[in-house]
């Protein structure tokens, strides 16, 4: 018996599907990301150059917050956590009465991008979400994970304690 875990599915490698596909998903059911509280509401979408990256702004009526997520198909990496910011900023220049967060979305989340989500986080209201995939049957279905990000000093930081 095994007591490896198995790997996590991916959309593009075991499924064939891209991030066009899951943009649309979000689009139609943005509660699949998993950030915040509530049913958030769709507002746009933001396409990149690269095929696997997107941002989409959402709207949670209930709190009046937009957050900002940045979505990328397999490892989350500094560049994307740079994206994320960008966006976050400029959204908050362009509508500068409303709270403004940011989250960054990946198939998973290496330890060195943890790190820096955890040091940025101290400064910025960062959320860090995992996507996972799953199929059954015919159907594929992805949601998002929050992820605890390590304290500054190695163990878990004090907003996911």
């Amino acid at each position: 018996m095994s007591s490896t875990p198995p790997r996590p599915k991916r959309l593009r490698e075991d499924f064939g599907l891209d991030a066009a596909w899951l943009a649309a998903r979000i689009e139609a059911s943005p509660i699949i990301l998993g950030v915040g509280t509530g049913l958030p509401a769709f507002e746009r979408t933001i396409l990149h150059e690269r095929p696997d990256q997107f941002a989409v702004i959402l709207f949670h009526p209930a709190d009046g917050v937009r957050r900002v997520v940045e979505v990328q198909l397999g490892d989350a990496d500094q560049e994307q956590l740079a994206r994320a910011l960008q966006h976050w900023e400029d959204e908050r220049v362009r509508l500068p009465r409303v709270e403004h967060r940011v989250a960054i979305a990946a198939e998973r989340i290496p330890d060195d991008v943890a790190q820096s989500a955890s040091r940025i986080q101290a400064h910025v209201p960062l959320e860090v979400v995992e996507l996972h995939a799953e199929k059954t049957g015919n159907i594929v279905a992805v949601h998002g994970e929050p992820v605890t990000l390590p304290h500054l000093d190695g163990g878990p930081s004090e907003a996911e304690s």
